[in-house]
């Protein structure tokens, strides 16, 4: 089976995602790095680069396939198949959401 064809027709269409609340106390250079990296405007906020932060070590780590590896994987099978235009669009748009 493709990838394509796994993520257009196989894919549950509700995805359930895990929750976690921490609370991250965070002194030194961690934290006048996080600042800066949001008053650069590389992040809105904290949270968000904290969150890049823990999936760019799931993709050091092995846990998580960086995210160029699933567009290249999901232009193949594009340039290859015979799909309609609306089925590329949903699963380009359900990629974007996960990564």
């Amino acid at each position: 089976m493709t990838f394509l064809y796994q993520f257009i027709i196989s894919r549950p269409r509700v995805l359930l995602m895990a929750h976690e609340k921490l609370l991250v106390r965070l002194g030194g250079r961690t934290a006048e790095i996080l600042k800066e990296l949001v008053d650069r405007g590389y992040f809105n906020t904290k949270s968000e680069a904290l969150r890049a932060g823990i999936l760019r070590l799931g993709e050091t780590y092995g846990l998580l396939k960086p995210a160029s590896d699933y567009w290249r994987e999901l232009g193949l099978e594009v340039s290859k198949s015979k799909l309609a235009h609306a089925r590329i669009a949903e699963a380009i748009k359900r990629l974007e959401q996960e990564t």
